[in-house]
Parts: structure tokens; sequence; C-alpha cells
């Protein structure tokens, strides 16, 4: 009878010297996880203050502001138009686009040439040539369109008119591009203004007088274009 007390005595200790190291076990890991939760917590809130500095921050930077002005830059560094010497000018490869748009061709056409800044635009993207090399032509030939030995001759080309002053500009420009600038075309010499001189015109100094108009239209519309430009600043 005492062997058997003995016996349910050990198995009780036994059983609750189980108990206790679940209990333990239990305990370490519920104490594990409380620590891991108050590191997330105070993760999130270190996180939430630095989300919250930063707000402020840029208030004080004025966000859309710096944007606004990078994005300036941006356009600035892109469509700023250089003033060209003459000698610039005149070495220039007349066959490339002027890159100048519509309002810029607006600040250097001239009496009658004003209301053809549409034309000269397309012409230079029909045919890929330098518009203001034509409106260079055009404004020396006819004295920016008030003097025309035949009806809307404009650009001095042949010997007949033009149904308009427009189709004039097309034409000659198809012709240049064609003809004048093109390797393959039979009048090509180069494509320099000097070099289209040698078979457009009998003047020797055509070409300085072209030069000089092409010049006088970057520079009018480097300054007026990129003045615009400054302003966005």
């Amino acid at each position: 009878m005492q062997k058997l007390s003995e016996k349910v005595l050990n198995s009780n200790t036994i059983i609750l010297t189980i108990v206790a190291v679940l209990l333990s076990i239990a305990l370490f890991f519920t104490c594990l996880l409380l620590g891991v939760f108050k590191i997330h917590s105070a993760e999130e809130t270190a996180v939430d203050k630095q989300v919250k500095a930063s707000a402020s921050q840029a208030d004080s930077i004025d966000l859309g502001n710096t944007l606004r002005e990078i994005t300036v830059d941006e356009v600035f560094e892109r469509d700023a138009i250089p003033a060209y010497s003459y000698a610039e000018v005149a070495s220039m490869d007349m066959s490339k686009p002027s890159g100048v748009t519509v309002d810029d061709l607006k600040l250097v056409t001239r009496y009658e040439l004003v209301g053809l800044e549409e034309k000269l635009y397309q012409m230079e993207q029909d045919y890929n040539l330098n518009c203001l090399f034509l409106l260079g032509i055009a404004s020396h030939e006819s004295a920016y369109g008030t003097s025309q030995f035949h009806p809307n001759n404009i650009c001095g080309y042949g010997y007949s008119g033009f149904d308009s002053k427009e189709d004039c500009l097309d034409q000659v420009g198809r012709a240049l591009a064609k003809y004048y600038l093109n390797p393959s075309g039979p009048y090509y010499k180069g494509t320099t203004i000097d070099a289209v001189n040698r078979t457009y015109a009998a003047d020797p100094a055509w070409d300085s007088k072209v030069a000089n108009k092409v010049t006088y239209f970057y520079k009018v519309i480097s300054e007026k274009h990129n003045a615009r430009l400054n302003e966005l600043k």
C-alpha cells in the first residue's frame, strides 16, 4: 500500500513538473511576442514622426515651386534659341531646320510678309529646310514683300508670277529642297547660303545680303524668345 502511494506521488510530481515547464515556455513566448510588438510600435511611431517632419520640411521648401523651377530649367535648356553670328550663319547648313516656332517668326516678318508665318513654318516641316533662310530670300528679293517684278513673286524666282505669296513660298521651298540643297539636285553646290548663291542668283553679293537678314532674324528671335522663357523663372 505504501509503495502504491509513493508511485502516485511520483507521478503527480512528474505531471506538475511538466506543467511548470510548459507554463514557463508559454510565458517566454508571450514575453517575446510582447517585445516584438513594442519594437514594431516604436518603429511605427518613429516613422510617423519622420513623415510628419518631412511634410513640415516640404512645406518650408515649397515643393511645388521647386518642381516648377526644375521644369522651367529643362524647358529653357531645350528651347533656347542661339543668337548666331554672321560667320556662323554663313557657314550654316540650310538644309537643316531652324527649330523656330510660328510665334518666333511673327517677331521678324515685316510689311507684306506679315501673315505668312504659318506657311514659312510649314515649309520647314514639309521640306526639312531652314525657314529663316526662305524668309531671308523673300525679305531681300522683295523688300519684305513690298516690291515684286511679277505678281506674288516675293522670292525673285523665275520670270513669272504666282497665284499667291503662299504659292510662291511653297514652290521656292520645294525647289530649294529638291534642286539646290539636295546633293542629287542639278543646281547643288553645297548647303550654305553662298553655295546656293552660285546657281540661284546672278548677284555675287546675294549671299551676304541674305545671310545678314538671317543673322538679324536669329538675333531678334533669340532675344525675344529667351526673354519669354526667362519670365517663367
